[in-house]
Protein backbone atom coordinates (compact mmCIF):
# COMPACT_ATOMS: atom_id res chain seq x y z
CA UNK A 1 0.00 0.00 0.00
CA UNK A 2 3.06 2.67 0.93
CA UNK A 3 4.70 1.69 -2.31
CA UNK A 4 1.65 2.08 -4.28
CA UNK A 5 1.36 5.73 -2.84
CA UNK A 6 5.01 6.63 -3.48
CA UNK A 7 4.33 5.45 -6.84
CA UNK A 8 1.76 8.04 -7.50
CA UNK A 9 2.94 10.90 -5.96
CA UNK A 10 6.44 9.94 -8.08
CA UNK A 11 4.46 9.93 -11.27
CA UNK A 12 1.67 13.24 -10.59
CA UNK A 13 4.52 15.31 -8.82
CA UNK A 14 6.02 17.17 -12.03
CA UNK A 15 2.04 17.70 -12.63
CA UNK A 16 0.93 19.24 -9.78
CA UNK A 17 4.26 21.49 -9.07
CA UNK A 18 3.77 22.48 -12.90
CA UNK A 19 0.56 22.71 -15.10
CA UNK A 20 0.69 20.32 -17.50
CA UNK A 21 -1.53 21.30 -20.87
CA UNK A 22 -4.08 18.48 -21.13
CA UNK A 23 -7.71 17.48 -22.56
CA UNK A 24 -9.91 16.32 -20.14
CA UNK A 25 -13.08 13.64 -22.23
CA UNK A 26 -16.19 14.14 -19.85
CA UNK A 27 -18.51 10.96 -19.39
CA UNK A 28 -21.10 12.77 -21.25
CA UNK A 29 -18.97 13.63 -24.18
CA UNK A 30 -18.15 17.02 -23.61
CA UNK A 31 -14.53 18.12 -23.92
CA UNK A 32 -12.45 20.77 -21.52
CA UNK A 33 -8.83 21.59 -22.62
CA UNK A 34 -6.82 23.40 -20.25
CA UNK A 35 -4.00 23.34 -17.61
CA UNK A 36 -3.89 20.72 -15.49
CA UNK A 37 -3.23 22.23 -11.73
CA UNK A 38 -4.35 19.40 -9.39
CA UNK A 39 -5.29 15.63 -8.95
CA UNK A 40 -6.12 13.51 -6.56
CA UNK A 41 -8.21 10.26 -6.16
CA UNK A 42 -11.35 12.53 -5.69
CA UNK A 43 -10.41 15.87 -8.05
CA UNK A 44 -9.17 17.31 -10.32
CA UNK A 45 -8.19 21.23 -10.93
CA UNK A 46 -7.78 22.69 -14.10
CA UNK A 47 -7.21 25.46 -15.86
CA UNK A 48 -9.14 26.96 -18.50
CA UNK A 49 -8.29 29.41 -21.23
CA UNK A 50 -12.12 31.00 -20.91
CA UNK A 51 -13.40 29.79 -17.56
CA UNK A 52 -10.61 29.99 -15.50
CA UNK A 53 -10.13 27.10 -12.76
CA UNK A 54 -12.54 25.06 -12.43
CA UNK A 55 -12.27 22.07 -9.99
CA UNK A 56 -14.29 18.37 -11.42
CA UNK A 57 -15.11 15.24 -9.60
CA UNK A 58 -12.70 12.19 -11.19
CA UNK A 59 -15.75 10.43 -11.37
CA UNK A 60 -17.17 12.90 -14.43
CA UNK A 61 -13.91 12.21 -16.29
CA UNK A 62 -13.94 9.28 -18.17
CA UNK A 63 -10.46 10.06 -20.33
CA UNK A 64 -7.24 12.21 -19.47
CA UNK A 65 -5.47 12.96 -22.83
CA UNK A 66 -2.23 15.17 -22.17
CA UNK A 67 -1.05 17.42 -24.99
CA UNK A 68 3.05 16.20 -25.25
CA UNK A 69 3.97 19.02 -27.64
CA UNK A 70 2.88 21.69 -25.84
CA UNK A 71 4.18 20.49 -22.97
CA UNK A 72 7.78 19.47 -24.28
CA UNK A 73 7.46 23.44 -24.95
CA UNK A 74 7.22 24.37 -21.06
CA UNK A 75 10.12 24.41 -19.07
CA UNK A 76 9.48 24.36 -14.70
CA UNK A 77 12.15 27.26 -14.69
CA UNK A 78 9.72 29.73 -16.22
CA UNK A 79 5.99 30.30 -16.79
CA UNK A 80 4.52 30.77 -20.09
CA UNK A 81 2.77 33.39 -20.68
CA UNK A 82 -1.54 32.90 -20.91
CA UNK A 83 -1.79 32.76 -24.64
CA UNK A 84 -4.89 33.96 -26.72
CA UNK A 85 -7.94 31.59 -27.16
CA UNK A 86 -7.60 30.00 -30.20
CA UNK A 87 -10.86 28.97 -30.90
CA UNK A 88 -13.54 31.79 -31.60
CA UNK A 89 -16.02 32.11 -29.17
CA UNK A 90 -19.49 30.48 -30.50
CA UNK A 91 -22.22 32.15 -31.46
CA UNK A 92 -25.04 32.53 -29.04
CA UNK A 93 -28.33 31.20 -30.60
CA UNK A 94 -31.52 33.44 -29.42
CA UNK A 95 -34.28 30.64 -28.48
CA UNK A 96 -37.44 31.40 -30.23
CA UNK A 97 -40.45 32.21 -27.52
CA UNK A 98 -42.43 29.03 -27.26
CA UNK A 99 -45.86 29.83 -28.92
CA UNK A 100 -48.82 28.21 -26.89
CA UNK A 101 -51.44 28.96 -29.11
CA UNK A 102 -54.14 31.13 -28.94
CA UNK A 103 -54.04 32.52 -24.91
CA UNK A 104 -52.14 29.32 -24.18
CA UNK A 105 -55.33 26.93 -25.35
CA UNK A 106 -53.17 25.49 -27.42
CA UNK A 107 -55.09 26.49 -30.28
CA UNK A 108 -54.15 27.44 -33.37
CA UNK A 109 -50.29 27.30 -32.62
CA UNK A 110 -47.92 28.46 -34.75
CA UNK A 111 -50.50 30.58 -36.29
CA UNK A 112 -49.93 34.61 -37.01
CA UNK A 113 -52.80 35.70 -34.82
CA UNK A 114 -54.19 39.47 -34.75
CA UNK A 115 -57.00 41.38 -33.28
CA UNK A 116 -58.15 44.45 -34.26
CA UNK A 117 -59.97 47.11 -33.22
CA UNK A 118 -61.57 50.55 -34.47
CA UNK A 119 -63.53 53.16 -33.24
CA UNK A 120 -64.60 56.59 -34.55
CA UNK A 121 -67.09 58.75 -33.49
CA UNK A 122 -68.23 62.75 -34.26
CA UNK A 123 -70.21 65.03 -32.31
CA UNK A 124 -71.05 68.52 -33.40
CA UNK A 125 -73.34 69.77 -36.21
CA UNK A 126 -73.60 65.51 -36.47
CA UNK A 127 -73.30 63.18 -34.22
CA UNK A 128 -71.60 60.05 -35.74
CA UNK A 129 -70.21 56.93 -34.30
CA UNK A 130 -68.43 54.09 -35.47
CA UNK A 131 -66.48 50.64 -34.44
CA UNK A 132 -64.94 47.71 -36.30
CA UNK A 133 -63.99 44.26 -34.77
CA UNK A 134 -61.21 42.01 -36.62
CA UNK A 135 -59.73 38.47 -35.85
CA UNK A 136 -57.52 37.33 -38.35
CA UNK A 137 -55.05 34.13 -38.56
CA UNK A 138 -52.73 33.32 -41.24
CA UNK A 139 -50.19 29.74 -41.05
CA UNK A 140 -48.19 29.28 -43.75
CA UNK A 141 -46.07 26.26 -44.25
CA UNK A 142 -43.92 24.61 -47.23
CA UNK A 143 -47.09 22.50 -48.07
CA UNK A 144 -50.06 25.04 -46.75
CA UNK A 145 -50.83 28.08 -46.92
CA UNK A 146 -54.41 29.25 -44.94
CA UNK A 147 -55.88 32.50 -44.08
CA UNK A 148 -59.14 33.34 -42.24
CA UNK A 149 -61.02 36.57 -41.63
CA UNK A 150 -63.29 37.31 -39.03
CA UNK A 151 -64.99 40.25 -38.97
CA UNK A 152 -68.03 43.12 -37.76
CA UNK A 153 -68.46 46.48 -38.51
CA UNK A 154 -71.31 49.08 -36.62
CA UNK A 155 -71.69 52.37 -37.84
CA UNK A 156 -74.49 55.32 -36.44
CA UNK A 157 -75.42 58.58 -37.88
CA UNK A 158 -77.79 61.15 -36.10
CA UNK A 159 -79.07 58.21 -34.35
CA UNK A 160 -79.68 55.58 -37.22
CA UNK A 161 -77.51 52.63 -37.71
CA UNK A 162 -75.81 52.90 -41.29
CA UNK A 163 -74.15 50.22 -40.75
CA UNK A 164 -74.39 46.44 -39.06
CA UNK A 165 -72.21 43.57 -41.53
CA UNK A 166 -70.48 40.33 -40.13
CA UNK A 167 -68.62 38.63 -42.57
CA UNK A 168 -65.72 35.47 -41.64
CA UNK A 169 -63.77 33.74 -44.60
CA UNK A 170 -61.56 31.03 -44.91
CA UNK A 171 -59.14 29.89 -48.02
CA UNK A 172 -56.54 27.45 -48.06
CA UNK A 173 -53.64 26.76 -50.67
CA UNK A 174 -52.04 23.48 -51.15
CA UNK A 175 -49.01 24.27 -52.29
CA UNK A 176 -46.43 22.09 -54.25
CA UNK A 177 -42.80 22.85 -53.33
CA UNK A 178 -41.28 21.66 -57.06
CA UNK A 179 -43.56 24.03 -58.79
CA UNK A 180 -45.68 27.22 -58.82
CA UNK A 181 -49.11 26.00 -58.99
CA UNK A 182 -50.87 24.81 -56.20
CA UNK A 183 -54.65 24.38 -55.64
CA UNK A 184 -56.83 26.60 -53.33
CA UNK A 185 -60.71 26.19 -51.56
CA UNK A 186 -62.62 29.05 -49.76
CA UNK A 187 -65.52 29.75 -48.58
CA UNK A 188 -67.55 33.29 -46.92
CA UNK A 189 -70.40 33.53 -44.72
CA UNK A 190 -71.87 37.31 -44.56
CA UNK A 191 -75.03 38.92 -42.70
CA UNK A 192 -75.66 42.64 -43.43
CA UNK A 193 -78.67 44.64 -42.78
CA UNK A 194 -78.31 46.88 -45.43
CA UNK A 195 -78.33 44.55 -48.53
CA UNK A 196 -81.50 43.10 -50.31
CA UNK A 197 -80.77 39.27 -48.57
CA UNK A 198 -80.40 38.76 -45.09
CA UNK A 199 -77.11 36.74 -44.97
CA UNK A 200 -75.05 34.86 -47.80
CA UNK A 201 -72.63 32.23 -48.37
CA UNK A 202 -70.47 31.66 -51.34
CA UNK A 203 -67.66 28.63 -51.73
CA UNK A 204 -65.14 28.30 -54.79
CA UNK A 205 -62.19 26.05 -55.65
CA UNK A 206 -59.58 26.22 -58.25
CA UNK A 207 -56.34 26.58 -59.08
CA UNK A 208 -53.46 29.25 -58.85
CA UNK A 209 -49.60 30.31 -59.47
CA UNK A 210 -47.33 31.28 -57.55
CA UNK A 211 -45.54 34.77 -59.47
CA UNK A 212 -43.38 35.31 -56.66
CA UNK A 213 -42.96 34.24 -53.27
CA UNK A 214 -39.90 35.35 -51.26
CA UNK A 215 -39.70 36.96 -47.80
CA UNK A 216 -40.48 40.51 -48.85
CA UNK A 217 -43.30 39.35 -51.95
CA UNK A 218 -45.96 37.28 -51.97
CA UNK A 219 -47.59 37.72 -55.76
CA UNK A 220 -50.25 35.01 -56.67
CA UNK A 221 -52.93 34.61 -59.46
CA UNK A 222 -56.28 32.57 -59.12
CA UNK A 223 -58.74 31.31 -61.40
CA UNK A 224 -61.46 28.73 -60.64
CA UNK A 225 -65.51 27.98 -59.97
CA UNK A 226 -67.78 28.46 -57.31
CA UNK A 227 -71.18 29.89 -56.67
CA UNK A 228 -72.81 32.20 -54.24
CA UNK A 229 -76.77 31.51 -52.01
CA UNK A 230 -78.28 34.61 -50.51
CA UNK A 231 -81.37 33.85 -48.34
CA UNK A 232 -83.89 35.98 -47.26
CA UNK A 233 -84.75 39.73 -47.59
CA UNK A 234 -85.77 40.58 -51.37
CA UNK A 235 -82.86 38.45 -53.06
CA UNK A 236 -83.14 34.91 -52.86
CA UNK A 237 -81.25 33.22 -55.18
CA UNK A 238 -78.73 30.65 -56.10
CA UNK A 239 -75.55 31.82 -58.87
CA UNK A 240 -73.05 29.49 -60.18
CA UNK A 241 -69.84 31.78 -60.73
CA UNK A 242 -66.52 31.95 -62.06
CA UNK A 243 -63.42 33.19 -60.64
CA UNK A 244 -60.21 35.28 -61.41
CA UNK A 245 -57.99 36.81 -58.85
CA UNK A 246 -54.41 38.53 -58.33
CA UNK A 247 -53.20 39.35 -54.83
CA UNK A 248 -49.80 40.55 -53.54
CA UNK A 249 -48.86 40.76 -50.42
CA UNK A 250 -45.22 43.15 -49.96
CA UNK A 251 -43.16 43.72 -47.05
CA UNK A 252 -41.71 47.02 -47.36
CA UNK A 253 -39.39 47.24 -44.40
CA UNK A 254 -39.21 45.59 -40.83
CA UNK A 255 -41.74 47.63 -39.73
CA UNK A 256 -44.10 48.37 -42.65
CA UNK A 257 -46.29 45.53 -44.84
CA UNK A 258 -48.92 45.98 -47.71
CA UNK A 259 -51.75 43.51 -49.20
CA UNK A 260 -53.92 44.00 -51.81
CA UNK A 261 -55.78 41.60 -53.78
CA UNK A 262 -58.57 41.91 -56.25
CA UNK A 263 -61.11 39.41 -57.57
CA UNK A 264 -63.23 39.09 -60.04
CA UNK A 265 -66.48 36.56 -59.68
CA UNK A 266 -68.62 36.34 -62.97
CA UNK A 267 -71.87 34.57 -63.30
CA UNK A 268 -72.86 32.20 -65.51
CA UNK A 269 -76.14 32.68 -65.46
CA UNK A 270 -75.99 36.16 -66.89
CA UNK A 271 -73.30 37.15 -69.22
CA UNK A 272 -73.50 40.58 -67.97
CA UNK A 273 -73.92 40.02 -64.49
CA UNK A 274 -70.89 39.99 -62.00
CA UNK A 275 -69.08 40.70 -58.37
CA UNK A 276 -66.02 42.30 -57.64
CA UNK A 277 -64.22 42.58 -54.95
CA UNK A 278 -61.14 44.76 -53.88
CA UNK A 279 -59.24 44.95 -50.32
CA UNK A 280 -56.28 46.87 -48.93
CA UNK A 281 -54.32 46.49 -45.85
CA UNK A 282 -51.28 48.82 -44.71
CA UNK A 283 -49.88 47.56 -41.60
CA UNK A 284 -47.54 49.79 -39.66
CA UNK A 285 -45.32 48.09 -36.48
CA UNK A 286 -45.42 50.42 -33.27
CA UNK A 287 -44.09 48.04 -31.13
CA UNK A 288 -42.15 44.74 -31.36
CA UNK A 289 -42.15 43.61 -28.06
CA UNK A 290 -45.99 44.19 -27.12
CA UNK A 291 -47.08 43.39 -31.18
CA UNK A 292 -48.92 46.21 -31.82
CA UNK A 293 -49.66 47.79 -34.89
CA UNK A 294 -51.41 50.81 -36.38
CA UNK A 295 -53.76 49.46 -39.50
CA UNK A 296 -55.48 50.97 -42.57
CA UNK A 297 -57.78 49.07 -44.25
CA UNK A 298 -60.30 49.78 -47.34
CA UNK A 299 -62.99 47.36 -49.27
CA UNK A 300 -65.21 47.30 -51.73
CA UNK A 301 -67.87 45.01 -53.74
CA UNK A 302 -69.64 46.35 -56.50
CA UNK A 303 -72.59 43.76 -57.21
CA UNK A 304 -74.34 44.20 -60.51
CA UNK A 305 -77.55 42.34 -59.30
CA UNK A 306 -78.01 44.59 -56.30
CA UNK A 307 -81.32 45.83 -56.20
CA UNK A 308 -81.95 49.63 -57.95
CA UNK A 309 -83.04 51.54 -54.70
CA UNK A 310 -79.65 50.12 -52.73
CA UNK A 311 -76.11 51.16 -53.66
CA UNK A 312 -74.09 48.87 -55.89
CA UNK A 313 -71.12 49.47 -54.01
CA UNK A 314 -70.45 48.15 -50.86
CA UNK A 315 -67.57 50.36 -49.64
CA UNK A 316 -65.96 50.34 -46.17
CA UNK A 317 -62.98 51.94 -44.36
CA UNK A 318 -61.10 51.12 -41.36
CA UNK A 319 -58.40 52.45 -39.38
CA UNK A 320 -57.92 50.65 -36.45
CA UNK A 321 -54.75 49.21 -33.79
CA UNK A 322 -54.00 45.58 -34.29
CA UNK A 323 -52.43 43.35 -31.29
CA UNK A 324 -50.55 39.91 -32.05
CA UNK A 325 -52.56 37.23 -29.69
Amino acid sequence: MLLKKIVYLCLFFPVISHAAPVTLILTNGDRLQGDLLQRDQETLTIKHQLLGEMTLNTNTVSEIKTDYEALAQQTPSEEQPASEPSVEPAEVAVAEPRDDGLFGTGWLTDWERRFDLGLAGSRGKSVNSQVNLAFNADLATEETRINSRTAYYYAKSEEETSDNSFFTSINRDWLQPATPWFRFAGGRFELDRFKDYDYRINANGGFGYEFANTEEWLFVGRSGVGFNKTFGGERQEFTPEGLLGLETRWRINDAQRVALANTFYPSFDSFDAYRNVTSFDWILDLDDQAGVSLKVGMTNEYDTETEDEISKNDFKYTLSLSWSL
